[in-house]
Parts: C-alpha cells; structure tokens; sequence
C-alpha cells in the first residue's frame, strides 16, 4: 500500500494525492453547512484494525447537527470519511439519501494524469445475481453490459431468464457499485490502482454512481450515497454513514483483501472453519424431490461413497412459505428424512426462505403482524416462483416468535444446517416500510438475520441465498455468489451478454468473489455433470437445471470452478445416472481442502484466465506447492505459453517440478523463469501442479490423478 496525502478545506473540499492517483471532492454537496469551523476535534482511531486520526468538524444544517469526519492512517495508506447526522430539534425528522462525498469533473479524478479513457475499472455489486468485474469507459462489449446490470429487479426462484434481463431498466450514463470500484491505468501496468469503497451494510445501503457524457468514455462525476430510506430520526437520536475508504496498491489482489480484512476487524468475524461440501437436490430435481429420491441417492451412496458433509433438502419438500410442513412429497415426514441421511453419516440440511411468506400462508392467523407495507400502507410484495408473495418485516413484535417457533421446529426434525433463499426480499425495493419506522433497510435485515442465527442455534450451519454480502458478514457460515447454475455452457437463446457467456458469467461471479472467504465460505453453486439431453419427468419448465449437455472438458471447468473458489463445494445429480468417469471426477475437489486461488490477470476481457493456489500440507516435512488454472473462454482451442513467475511467490526459485494435472503430462523440473505452453480446448482448462524442490533427501511428488490440490 502506497501512502496518500489529504487536505481538507473549510469548505470540505478533500484534496487527495497519491503515487498515481489524483481525488479532489466535496463531503456532503448537497448542504450548505452553517458555521463550518465552528467546532474542530483530533482524535486517535482505529479503523478496520489500522490505527490513525480522526479529524471532526462539527456544525449545522436546519434541524441537524453535522459531524464530518476524515480519518487518516498513521502511516498514511488510508484516507476514510463519514458523517454523524444528529436531530437536534424537538420533533421527529426525515433522513432520504444523504451523499457523502462528490467528485465533479474530469480534473479531480486523475491517475497518472490521464482521463477517463485510459482506464479500466472494477466494479463491486450488490446482488448476487449482479456481475462484477472489469469494463472500460467508452468500450461497448459484454463487460460493460455486464457493469450495468442491477439484479435487484430480477424475480427469484426459476433463474435468470433473458426476458428478465431484457426488462431491466439500463441509465446507459451510469454505473452502480457497491461497496465500491477500483480503477486502474489500463495502458501502464506498473501504475497504482485507486480503490474507493464502502465499508459495511450494517447501518445502510450504499452505492457509488459513476456518470460519464453522453459519449460514455468522459468522466462527469463520482457520487457517494448512502440510502437513508426515508426513516425517521427521533430529537436527540445520531444517524451515522458507514466510512468510504479511499487507498492505492499498485497489487490488485491486495486491493480487495485489504476490504475484507477491515470489515472482519470491524465486525470481529472470526477466520471460518474448513469449509464443508454439499449435495444439493435443486439442481437436477427443482421441486421434485421426493421422499423415494432420496432413498434411491441415499443407496447410490452406500455402493459409491462420496466425502461429502451435508445432503440439502432444497425447496419443494413443504405446503407454503410460513407454515413448513411437509407435503405429498414426503409422506413419512421431515424427521423421517433427516432420520435417513443422519443414519447414512452425511449431515441433514433443509432450505427454506424466512423473508418470505405466502398470501395465504395459515402462519399469518397466528402472526397477523408478520408482514412489512409499502410507503402507502399497502402489504409489501415481492416477485419470486412467478407470483407475487409477502415480505416478512423483521422489526415487528410478531417475528421472534415466528423464528423462534420455526427453526425450532425444524431443530426437533433434526435440521441444523439450513440454506435460506430470497433474501434480498427485504432489501430490493426502497419503497417498504417496517413497524420501526427508525429502521433502515440495511438495518431490519440484518435484525432479521440476527434472529435467524438466534433461535437456528450457534452450532447450526447458515448457507445465505440472495441477500447482502458485507450485511450478513458475522451471522452466516457461508453465502451464495453467484446466479443459480444451469445444465449448460452456453444458454440457447444468447439474446444479453449474461446469455451470450452462459456458464462463463457465473465462474466470472466466483472469481471476483471467491476472496470474501474470509467472511463466510463462498459457495459458487451446484456443478452438473451429468449427460442428458431431455427434462426429467417431463418437467420442461426445469429442463434448464436437469440438463447435461457440458464436453468432457466443460465438464473439468465446473470442476475447477469449485476448486479456486476456495470455498465450499457443492454437487447435485441423480446418482443412479451418473456415468462412472464424471462420478469419478467429483473426487477431484471433494472434499474442500485449499484456500481461494488469486488472480493473475484481471485486465483480461470478459474473465480472468490465470489462477493460482498456494497448497500447504498436513505433513510439515514437505515444503507448499502451487496449482496455476489456466482458463480458455473461447469457442475453438488456444495455445498458450505460460511463465511459472506470474506466481509471485515463486519468482526467482530454481529447480520446481511441473505436472499437468488434467491431461498427467509431465513437464520436469522447471527455473521460475520458464515458459511452459498449454494446448487449452475450447471452453476448457489446464492446471499446473508446482513444486519446488528444496529438500533434496524427500522424494518429489509431481502429481496424482486424484484430488487437484
């Protein structure tokens, strides 16, 4: 990290010079401060475990008290900012979006002294259906597409269809990040990238809008907000945003580590446990999986085992959303379900979505309170399973004893792994309102996931589907990152960029995710590797998941999708159907046994192509090795050459051992320096095993066919 220098005028104009990076902005525009430098208070700080001063000026707007403050690292490689907002009248206030900081114009947003066209940005979304990653300004391909898309519009339930993407509403003008972007000089790779980011969701949402002229490549202006939602603050109550971090690194990696190390400080989320490995019945089977599926995958078990932890019981099995019990189904029962995998050694998981509840769910004569309203009193809906349906409002008296009589429910069934699914319900729309009108959205979310990890107990294992990522960070064990997978490489239609990359959109989410393992453990979703070509029971309308149309190499992609997310691994099939080569290939990552892989090449368009895993032994006496993937996103066979240094960690070492692991070709002993050349088939990968041969009196091991750490 790179050290920055801030001044800060009277009329809170923030000057920030880095190596490469230029900021000039404004905290709070839209206000016109009376007596600016009425009050000025220094004060030590810690922030997201660095040390440093806060520098606090207070004064006042109509009814509020203001407080800016801007924090400066001791050692300088952080400048952050944030605002207190006091109601120092004697009546209630309203708080909409307040915006934190503003740049304006392209010459006070400047790296290395070029304009908007030079660059290539990162950007950092919300939903998980949203997909991060690169664009560049002015440049109209799938990465820009992709930089537009908000899923927060997209309905819930039956995947991400192209007449969904096709309704979304597009400000062709500007670009939404949240917790923020990273920009870099896309012609000079040794120059400092810039990041500017949000730290946390627990107070409010937040985005950062980038807008460009109406020729899309030149910079107008960078606003921060923080959606306030229309609460009401009480006499005497602070409202406070959450900090904008703004920091250099000429290490993009580094970058988004940096972000996640301060949010687990902030939050004290502590380093999570070995991440576990699912079967997943969704994927293959929609809601059709009954009570005799599981007993014929339960037996296909018995005669070939797989090292798997929890077998997950996805949506399908209950009446409605609220009352959870079980259907035609599964006559004899959820207890009895969980009775079966329990006895079969594998962990009883179960899915339900505990922010949404049925219109004509039985729960609500129990719980007439249970249910959020809109801004004109109206009941809250939202679109998932192609109806509308109900949204749960966390902050009402009635909803402990909802969960509490839920997930104690499901615990007696013998249920402590739970997979809860549409989350976002809560969150995606500004217009609902909770019975505390002080809350937030971002508030009464994470008072609903408090709840949930309340009465689902401390022991239980939480896999969140859909709701926020840095919100439910210190409340969950793992989260989905990506958009539900689908039973081939390329959709049929191909109608958006997220459909013309297909499977290719959801490894491009793992990739830019897979670092918020720190947090929770990622799950990138099912691989399917099965071969099929028509709908199981004739289920047209779930052909899209119990398809198998992926090549034998597409196939070792999804698995070493799974591989360098560095996460949990999860797999759903019919077992029985499963051809002995693809059973055998799931032992390849199963079970999860490495950290995420970092990546080489961000710049690269459409998703990154190199990875690599540092893999540190059990057994002491051996020294780490290295897997380096090597991705071909095209549509006919690469060749690549390939220098074993891009892996940082080994620049300079002599002597390594080199394996090919997908093909088990040999490459000898290898210096850091050499090039190795890949011959990459289409939509296919190669994975470099790397060992250095320090030791000489140990023998080296180049390879095995087996697991690919």
């Amino acid at each position: 990290m790179n050290e920055l220098h801030c001044q800060c005028n009277t009329s809170d104009i923030l000057k920030i010079q880095g190596k490469t990076w230029q900021v000039t902005g404004q905290l709070l525009p839209e206000m016109t401060l009376a007596d600016p430098t009425a009050r000025t208070l220094e004060q030590q700080e810690t922030l997201g475990g660095i040390r440093g001063r806060s520098h606090s000026r207070l004064s006042s707007y109509g009814p509020w008290q203001i407080n800016r403050e801007v924090f400066i690292a001791d050692d300088a490689t952080v400048v952050a900012m944030r605002v207190h907002l006091l109601n120092s009248s004697d009546s209630d206030q309203v708080l909409d979006d307040v915006n934190l900081f503003e740049v304006t114009g392209e010459a006070h947003l400047k790296g290395a002294g070029q304009g908007m066209t030079h660059w290539r940005i990162v950007r950092m979304s919300r939903q998980k259906n949203d997909v991060p990653g690169n664009f560049k300004p002015g440049v109209q391909d799938m990465d820009m597409e992709h930089a537009r898309i908000d899923g927060a519009e997209l309905k819930a339930g039956r995947g991400v269809s192209a007449q969904d993407l096709a309704n979304l509403k597009v400000d062709m003008m500007t670009i939404r990040a949240d917790p923020g972007f990273w920009f870099k000089d896309r012609q000079d790779a040794s120059a400092q990238a810039l990041c500017m980011s949000m730290l946390g969701q627990t107070e409010h949402l937040s985005h950062l809008a980038l807008s460009t002229g109406n020729d899309q490549q030149t910079f107008e202006n960078l606003k921060v907000l923080c959606e306030f939602d229309g609460i009401t603050v009480r006499p005497g109550q602070t409202r406070r945003t959450h900090w904008l971090m703004i920091y250099e690194s000429d290490n993009e990696e580094a970058i988004r580590q940096r972000q996640v190390d301060m949010l687990a400080t902030e939050l004290n989320v502590h380093e999570p446990t070995p991440a576990p490995s699912f079967f997943c019945s969704w994927y293959f089977y929609g809601t059709d999986f009954t009570q005799a599926d599981l007993d014929e995958n339960l037996l296909e078990f018995k005669r070939r085992p797989l090292p798997f932890d929890v077998l997950l019981i996805d949506n399908g099995w209950m009446t409605d959303f609220g009352d959870y019990q079980a259907n035609h189904r599964f006559p004899d029962g959820m207890e009895h379900a969980a009775q079966k995998i329990t006895e079969a050694s594998y962990r009883p998981g179960i899915w339900t979505c505990p922010f949404v509840v049925s219109h004509d769910s039985p729960i609500l004569k129990k719980y007439p309170n249970l249910l959020a309203r809109d801004q004109e009193g109206q009941l809250m809906t939202f679109h998932c399973e192609n109806r509308l349906e109900n949204v749960l409002d966390p902050t009402s008296p009635d909803a402990e004893p909802y969960f509490a009589e839920l997930f104690g429910k499901l615990r007696s069934w013998g249920y402590i792994t739970h997979k809860l699914d549409f989350l976002r319900a809560i969150i995606v729309s500004p217009r609902i309102r909770f019975a505390d009108p002080t809350m937030t959205r971002a508030q009464a979310y994470r008072r609903g996931m408090q709840l949930v990890r309340k009465h689902a107990g401390k022991d239980a294992y939480i896999l969140a589907c859909g709701g926020l990522f840095e919100g439910t960070a210190g409340l969950v064990d793992g989260i989905r990152i990506g958009s539900d997978t689908r039973g081939h490489w390329q959709d049929p239609n191909g109608k958006t960029a997220y459909h013309k990359l297909g499977y290719l959109a959801r490894i491009k989410q793992n990739i830019f995710r897979n670092h918020t393992n720190r947090l929770w453990h990622t799950d990138p979703d099912a691989m399917q590797l099965r071969r099929r070509n028509e709908p199981f029971r004739g289920h047209d309308e779930y052909f899209h998941l119990s398809e198998g149309s992926f090549t034998d190499d597409e196939a070792m992609t999804l698995l070493v999708n799974q591989y360098i997310g560095g996460g949990a691994v999860t797999i759903c099939e019919r077992m029985v159907e499963l051809d002995d080569d693809r059973y055998a290939m799931l032992r390849r990552v199963m079970p999860p046994a490495t950290s995420p892989a970092k990546v080489i090449d961000f710049e690269s368009p459409q998703c990154p192509t190199m990875l690599w895993t540092r893999v540190d032994p059990e057994m002491t006496r051996h020294d780490p090795w290295y897997t380096l993937a090597v991705f071909n996103w095209a549509n006919q066979p690469v060749e690549k050459s390939v220098r074993l240094s891009n892996i940082p960690e080994i620049a300079g070492k002599k002597q390594m051992g080199v394996m090919e692991l997908v093909t088990q070709s040999v490459h000898g002993l290898c210096d850091a320096d050499d090039s190795i050349t890949l011959t990459i088939p289409a939509h296919g990968v190669r994975v470099l095993r790397i060992a250095p041969w320090q030791k000489r009196d140990i023998p080296l091991l180049l390879g095995t066919d087996g697991h690919l750490s």
